[in-house]
This record gives structure tokens, sequence and C-alpha cells, in this order.
């Protein structure tokens, strides 16, 4: 008896797991491939989950965390979630927790709950943390805060709420652990890294605010700068820097966007390009460049290192950027949603719809909540390629000023109607493997969840690989190829510029972290070859595993994948 026959025949169910990577009936170029599988478990997470390749032993996959733990999801407030997302607009639950005015946080989610803060009274409600259960909207515990402008932020078990002040609280129970009163509800979503808490506070008279850092167990000052304008949205960290924005309240000083050593306090470089000094988004930081809005409607991208500027664009958007894929995503009140290229500005798509708060990205698809006066608001999808509407949903709302986040497959949206909102149909866990090495020729791919030792669930899978090497995406610009791949010592790295043009090739680890930057350089039309010698920037060889190579020139990207053999 087949390991597959074995378990179709101790199987319960087979109607709740899904391998999505790879795609049935496909042929593969290449014999390393990504390994997907969605899994719905009755709103619990399995024990564990394995695959089987051509009936050979089981493997363990790990589970994709795609925790939402902060303001559009990281400290780089890119918006994006690796987890599966509605498709359509039915809705799990609602909660009870918002007000009736105001509501700008984000819904955070860590753990199978849901923390939100209420940012307005409204009737019925107070200026309140909840912690609600994710997959039923069920209260788990609440803390008065007071006044709260923003989202907070969870790490390692602690919740950071800067609202009257800034408290810190155990993420189950919602018991404080400290509180500090240097921080108010208008410093923006508190940071916390590397055991440090980064926060503001705001002096409208005298026309002066400040940034603090905090030990994160105890809430002891450990160093403070005055900023001179408030901080007019929430932070973003790279690099040992912290980026603030901030807008002008009169008094003579023009809002800047600051960055500064994260570890000291010592000021690096400001920008005051924004017109009479109004930053009204969050930096959104990518791979050293910021992206940022401004109140007059315009598109600025920065150097990060010197916070020159490298473009801007008058689209017209004053919301937090999203960003995903080498694509930029956000609108304002009264202007089309739009979708712009990163590495130029320019617009690939717009759509007609409104917004004042940020964006969601999560499975091909954007989502936000309309800016509308009237009586009723709308939750929107749409599809990230061509800005085509994939869902909505009518509020009783006027307005939505909130972001979304998602999580396991749940889009969370708090709305001005009283009303936190969850779309989906219950919690949906992504189980992935970044490669793993196939048969040239025919395979099976059976993918197992288990429970107290019994398969639960069960999918299976065909599909063919035609040769040896990693799987890479048609390239029709720049022509990115490797050879050899897999490599045991060096790997030569062409491509091919029809123009002449800057043009930067790095090297990346699958956290995304930068290996080794290959060339940075203006270069001519025509073919190039580079090497590899499986090294970082300082010599160091580095472990035999699977890598990207990423190349940039003439605003196209495109990426292959290197393995490394030892």
């Amino acid at each position: 008896m087949t390991f597959g026959m074995i378990l179709t025949a101790i199987l319960i169910s087979v109607t709740n797991l899904t391998i999505t990577e790879p795609v049935d009936g496909e042929t593969y170029d290449g014999d390393w491939l990504p390994l997907r599988a969605i899994v719905e478990n009755e709103n619990e997470v399995p024990d564990s989950v394995h695959y089987s390749l051509n009936g050979q032993t089981a493997v363990l996959i790990p589970r994709l965390n795609t925790d939402w733990p902060t303001y559009m999801q990281n400290y780089q407030n890119h918006g994006y979630s690796e987890s599966p997302a509605p498709t359509d607009n039915t809705i799990l639950w609602t909660a009870p927790v918002t007000g009736f005015l105001h509501e700008f946080p984000t819904p955070v989610v860590v753990d199978g709950m849901v923390y939100y803060t209420a940012d307005s009274i409204g009737e019925g409600t107070t200026d309140s943390l909840y912690a609600l259960d994710a997959a039923t909207g069920e209260l788990l515990w609440k803390y008065d805060t007071g006044h709260a402008d923003d989202a907070v932020t969870v790490v390692d078990g602690r919740v950071y709420s800067a609202s009257d002040s800034i408290f810190c609280l155990d993420a189950q129970t919602g018991e404080r652990i400290w509180a500090n009163g240097i921080a108010d509800h208008m410093g923006g979503t508190p940071v916390v890294f590397d055991g440090k808490v980064y926060c503001g506070r705001t002096n409208v008279v005298p026309d002066s605010s400040g940034i603090y850092c905090l030990d994160a167990l105890t809430g002891s000052f450990l160093w403070g700068d005055t900023l001179f304008c408030f901080p007019a949205s929430c932070m973003g960290l790279w690099n040992s820097m912290l980026f603030v924005p901030t807008a002008s309240m009169g008094g003579g000083n023009i809002g800047a966007l600051s960055a500064f050593n994260m570890y000291t306090g010592e000021l690096l470089w400001q920008n005051t390009d924004s017109g009479d000094g109004y930053w009204d988004s969050s930096p959104v930081i990518v791979d050293g460049v910021i992206y940022i809005n401004d109140w007059y409607e315009k598109t600025f991208a920065f150097d990060a290192i010197t916070g020159q500027k490298v473009w801007e664009q008058s689209a017209g958007g004053t919301a937090t950027i999203a960003y995903h894929d080498e694509r930029l995503y956000f609108a304002r009140e009264n202007k089309p949603f739009y979708c712009l290229n990163a590495s130029n500005g320019i617009i690939i798509w717009s759509a007609p719809y409104n917004q004042h708060g940020s964006s969601g990205i999560a499975d091909g698809m954007v989502f936000f909540g309309e800016y509308s006066r009237n009586d009723s608001a709308r939750v929107i999808a749409l599809d990230c390629a061509s800005g085509d509407t994939v869902w909505t949903y009518m509020t009783t709302a006027n307005r939505f000023q909130g972001s979304p986040s998602i999580t396991d497959g749940i889009l969370y949206i708090p709305a001005i109607d009283g009303n936190l909102y969850a779309f989906g149909t219950g919690l949906k866990y992504t189980y992935r493997e970044d490669y793993f090495y196939a048969d040239v020729g025919p395979n099976e791919l059976i993918v197992t969840s288990f429970d107290n030792a019994a398969a639960v669930a069960a999918d299976t899978i065909n599909f063919t690989v035609t040769q040896t090497g990693i799987t890479l995406e048609p390239s029709s610009r720049l022509a990115l190829c490797a050879s050899p791949n897999p490599f045991y010592s060096t790997a030569s790295i062409s491509f091919e510029l029809s123009e002449p043009g800057w043009t930067s090739v790095t090297v990346y680890d699958l956290s995304g972290r930068i290996v080794r930057t290959l060339e940075n350089s203006e270069l001519g039309t025509g073919q190039h070859s580079i090497t590899w010698d499986g090294r970082r920037e300082n010599g160091e060889g580095v472990a035999a595993g699977l890598y990207y190579c990423r190349i940039q020139s003439g605003g196209v990207s495109e990426t292959t994948g290197l393995c490394l053999l030892r």
C-alpha cells in the first residue's frame, strides 16, 4: 500500500486544505519549487502539516506567521500581508467597539487576538483598548486608556498604547505593567524594537513637540529630542534610523520629515520639501527609499540615507501609502485611488474611489474604506494589477478613516458606525516552504494536516518538471539569468540593457536582508555579466541555501533565485 493510499484510508475530511503552489497540472522548467498550502481547521491551528512527494517520507511544513502586530503591519509601513484574503463581502462578525466620529486606529492582530483602541466617544462607547477573539469577535478584556488616535503595537506578549500616557499592558490579560505620561495620543503608534519604545508627544503651545525613547520593560526614560512641530502621523524604522513626519502649527517653524539615530537620538537629516511643512502620512521605507504623501496632494520618494528627493508626483494623495511588488497604493478624500510605479512615480492606474485612511494589501487585492460625507460608505476591494473592483460592502457609516489589517484569511476594518468589521469565512492558516526539491518528470504531491495524531485534511496535486535548476519567472526586458544554478563556488549572473542607465544588482537572503551588492553604477546598452562567489560584502562566505538576486534598471525590476551548494 502506498503512502497516499494509507492517508486516504485514515482521512476524516478533505475539504479544508488546499495546495496553492505548485499549481496542479502545471509544467515547470526547474526542480526547486515553492510550496504553499492553506488550511481551514474550524478556527484552530492544526497540530502539524506535512508534505510527501512521490510516496517518500513525509516532511514537516512550517506555518507562516501572518500576524499584524502594529500599524501598517511593520515598522516600514508597507501595509502588506502574505495571508489569503476574502474574495467576497461575507461578514464573519462585527463588534460594537468603535465610535461615531473619528476612528483612525488600525486593528492589530497577534496570536488569535484583535487589539483595537476606540478613537472617539460615541453612544455606548468609551475611549478604551479592546481585546477580542479573532475568530468570533468575543470581548476578552478591556482597558480604559483615554483618547487614542493610533493603533497599538504588540511585541513579546505586551501591548503598547499611546493615549493620555503610554501604557504597557499584558497582552493576554490586559493588566497594566507600567505607564509613562511622557507620550500622548498625537504621537503616533509606538515603535518597539531592541528593548526600547519610541513614542511622541504634541505641545501646540508653545509650538514644540518631542520624540522619546523609553525602556520597553520598565518604561524608564532613555533619551528625548525636540521636534518644534507636532508629529503628523506614525513613525518609520529602518537601518537604525527613526523617521518622524511632523506638521507646522504656526509660530514660524516649518514641519519637517526628520531622521534620527534610534540609539542616540542624534538628528541625522531633515527634509522640508512639503508645502508649508505638513507631512500628513507615515513614511514607507523600501530598499533605502522613503515614499510619503504631504497634505498638499504630492507624493515624494526620498533617499533614506540622505533625505534627498528622488522623484515627485502630483497625483493627489494624502493617505499613508501601501506598498507591494514595486507599486504604491493610496488616495485622498476628493481624489481617485491611485496605483503608482515605485521606481519613478508614474501612474499605472486609477479607480473612482476616495480614501482618508490607509490601505491593506493581501492575495493580489488592495483593501480600504471609502471616505464619503453621504449617509453610507463602502469597504472596497480592488485588483492590485488592474484596479478593477473585486467586491464592495455598503455600511451605515458616512465615511471611513481607519485602516484595515489582514491576518489568517480575515480582513478587519473599523467604521464610524460603532462597529469593527471582520470579513471572511473563518481563520485560514498558511503553511509554506520557500523551496523544495522535485524530481525531473511527473510528480505527485500530497499535503496533510494532523490533529491529535490523526490526519484530518489533505490535498493531492500532480505536476511535471522538465529540467534541473531554479524555477525562473519569465524575463522579457532585462533577461536576468544565473548559471550554473545550483552552483558550488561561483555563479555568473547575466542581463541585458536596452538603454543605458543606473543599474543595481543585489543578492538577498530569504528574509529580505541584503547579502551582497554586486553592481550599483551607470551601465551602457547591451549584454552584461557579473559573478557572485557566495560571499558577503566583508568577504565572509555564506551558508549553503537559497538566495534571491534582484536587478533594478530604468524603472524595471526582476528577480531570480540562486541555489548555493557546499
